[in-house]
């Protein structure tokens, strides 16, 4: 079914009679006696209108007529290219242009006008007015300007400066500050606003860590009271503890870390049987043995939820004694932990498992590249386990992915910092087969743990901790193949969407030059992990049943998992159960904003050492990928160091580039040269600015 008027004003005359109310597409085709045969095509037309702004599309494959004029209130989310969507309960987020936000910050409430037209797959509109202030803090350098203070706020934000109406000891031009008390009522003033606390000067790198800090309120020190509490902590290991757990202390189990690793939280293990079965053990620091629940070292590690890693800083969970020296499997040296022992078949299938605490005395403490040195020579310390190991992790591997779970493997920035606190080298990091190794055996052992709970003690309904993945929106699976077409990859969208079809799209596109980019547009796709007290599956890994269970010195949803195992393998009175009912709800929301901002915060940390970095490399050209391609500029990711500049329009001046928002595409009207998503490119390093962390690059031919 081709668009034309005549099919295009029978649906426009159907969706107006019950306007304001939404349909789903078949519905719409059953009303208007669309027949098997032509639904595909019907389906195609319904979104070439949406596109065209005659009517509504919303998430589910819903439609409504177009509501030109409607008035929504959302809450806006700014783009650090300079553009903002407003986030609504219901619909697709509405698309505002850089000049139609009014008076907005980040967060803000606002009353949104929709348009009538729609360039891109999402509805436009502008800001009417702020309907409630977000109240979080805002963030900027300082500046003096026309004998007054002036902050330039950090992205995301308005391309505003704000006028400062106090003073306070210690202010200098270049400082980052926080702000308080924001005013702006109207866009033709300048916003007004006090400083609440100067954060340090982001000219010195020394200060970067400092800021971030600072930034996210967070306060790397423990309090003294934690400390003397962390100190009273007995390290040595009796007789009466050790007689209650599994004694492995002959076994033959080794820690496998990053070189740089400082504690040592998870061991292996594996034997292999008469039968040609393996017993594969996983073996994690019993850190729930030493923070006892109720004290002041509990409720700082829950308010903290994770370690934060920036560089060579850490922001840790737990105070060093506990974290490097009591609870660290370090080799030689009597450690409790709690196990997970699995009998696994030559096929991959776990035939049967046990929990238990346990002590263990590691053997060996190996870095990643040590194990992948023995298992490319075959030589080595414990050559033998070690291949074993590498051989049953590669069998359960490829199990997991005939089931569908995906594997993204996206590269992050490593630095290795200088003296002046400037990178001297950036590289992407590495993902060698120890490393699959033990990221497969903790899989392993966080999915037996999750079905102990959630299918050996169905009937009980024990409250529990869940790392869950909820199946991607409707909206971001239809961007995801939309975006794979513009770019020649007319992949057939099944219903619904499975792991399986994302994994197989990955794999096609292993060997194209746009790999990475296509993957970190995948992931974008996907909805965000969380922990939960329902078990609701993992659908990036495809796994029914998951949890946290391998990381407590890092991660608290671990260590309470931890804990709660022990209370379980006992029986469970209805205060208790009743107790984490009523708590886990909140221990999971809490573990989970803190995730989200320990991510912030690295991602802070990795963009301003990344720009230190090419401050030094103006002039130098580089190869990159267009990431994003806007009216005013294309942004290239440079693909050595993994960081992302603007190449602005007006350095384009061979033609007059026009952009096309629903094709992502800059296109010249005389010589027809287009820039698209995804296009391998070389661009010049034209200027950086640290202190508004921007790269701006210059095109090559």
């Amino acid at each position: 079914m081709k668009s034309n008027q005549q099919s295009d004003e029978k649906i426009l005359t159907f969706l107006r009679k019950q306007k304001g109310v939404v349909f789903k597409q078949r519905k719409i085709a059953k009303a208007l006696n669309i027949s098997s045969e032509k639904y595909p095509q019907f389906k195609e037309l319904l979104r070439e209108m949406a596109d065209a702004g005659k009517i509504q599309r919303h998430p589910k494959n819903c439609y409504s007529v177009s509501d030109s004029g409607q008035q929504i209130v959302g809450t806006i989310s700014f783009s650090s290219r300079g553009f903002a969507f407003i986030n609504v309960e219901e619909g697709a987020d509405i698309f505002v242009g850089s000049y139609d936000t009014s008076t907005a910050f980040q967060g803000d409430k606002v009353l949104v006008e929709k348009s009538r037209k729609q360039t891109g797959k999402n509805p436009e509109g502008r800001v009417l007015r702020i309907i409630e202030r977000s109240g979080k803090p805002l963030f900027g350098t300082l500046k003096r300007h026309n004998q007054q203070w002036v902050v330039v706020p950090e992205m995301p934000a308005p391309p505003v400066s704000i006028v400062i109406q106090n003073e306070i000891e210690g202010m200098k031009n270049g400082q980052m500050v926080e702000l308080q008390n924001l005013v702006w009522e109207n866009v033709k003033a300048d916003p007004l606003a006090e400083i609440n606390q100067i954060l340090g000067t982001p000219e010195n790198p020394h200060d970067d860590v400092p800021i971030i800090l600072k930034m996210f309120h967070v306060l790397p020190e423990f309090q003294k009271s934690i400390i003397m509490e962390v100190n009273q902590i007995k390290s040595d290991i009796s007789d009466d503890i050790i007689k209650n757990r599994l004694d492995l202390r002959n076994w033959e189990i080794f820690t496998i870390d990053p070189i740089t690793a400082k504690d040592f939280d998870d061991a292996v293990s594996l034997e292999q049987l008469p039968d040609g079965n393996w017993k594969l053990g996983v073996h994690i620091a019993d850190v729930s043995h030493y923070v006892q629940a109720g004290t002041a070292l509990d409720r700082e590690a829950r308010n903290r939820s994770t370690s934060i890693y920036l560089g060579d800083t850490v922001v840790p969970m737990l105070p060093e004694r506990i974290s490097n020296e009591i609870c660290s499997l370090e080799p030689d040296k009597d450690k409790l932990t709690m196990s997970v022992i699995m009998t696994v078949d030559q096929a991959g299938n776990v035939l049967d498992y046990r929990i238990s605490p346990s002590i263990i005395r590691s053997v060996q403490r190996f870095n990643y590249q040590e194990v992948q040195s023995i298992i490319d020579r075959k030589s080595g310390p414990h050559c033998e386990t070690i291949l074993k190991l590498h051989q049953l992790s590669t069998l359960l591997r490829a199990k997991r992915f005939e089931a569908g779970s995906i594997d993204f493997d996206i590269p992050e920035p490593i630095f290795k910092i200088g003296e002046d606190g400037i990178p001297m080298e950036i590289k992407a990091s590495e993902r060698l087969d120890s490393h699959k190794l033990i990221e497969e055996f903790m899989l392993l052992a966080n999915r037996k743990v999750a079905e102990w709970i959630a299918v050996q003690r169905k009937k009980e309904k024990l409250p529990f901790i869940y790392r869950v993945h909820p199946a991607p929106t409707e909206d971001a699976i239809e961007s995801l193949y939309d975006l794979l077409r513009r770019l020649g990859l007319d992949y057939q969208r099944p219903d619904p969407v499975t792991p399986n079809d994302i994994r197989k799209i990955l794999l096609e596109i292993e060997n194209l030059p746009f790999k990475l980019f296509i993957e970190q547009i995948a992931l974008r796709s996907m909805s965000k992990a969380q922990y939960s007290v329902k078990s609701l599956g993992h659908f990036g890994l495809a796994f029914q049943y998951y949890t946290h269970f391998t990381s407590p010195i890092r991660r608290y949803p671990d260590l309470m998992v931890h804990r709660l195992i022990k209370l379980y393998s006992k029986p469970v009175s209805p205060e208790d159960k009743a107790y984490f009912q009523r708590s886990l709800p909140r221990t999971t929301e809490l573990s989970t904003e803190n995730e989200i901002r320990a991510m912030q915060i690295e991602r802070a940390y990795i963009k301003v050492k990344q720009i230190r970095f090419l401050a030094k490399k103006v002039g130098n050209w580089y190869n990159g990928i267009i990431t994003g391609v806007m009216e005013f500029g294309i942004f290239v990711e440079i693909s050595d160091y993994l960081v992302e500049g603007l190449v602005h329009v007006r350095t384009l001046n061979d033609d007059y580039y026009v952009f096309d928002r629903l094709n992502h595409t800059l296109k010249g009207q005389r010589n027809k040269r287009t820039f698209r998503l995804g296009d391998k490119v070389s661009v010049k390093i034209a200027s950086v600015s640290v202190k508004e962390r921007l790269v701006d690059l210059e095109w090559g031919e």
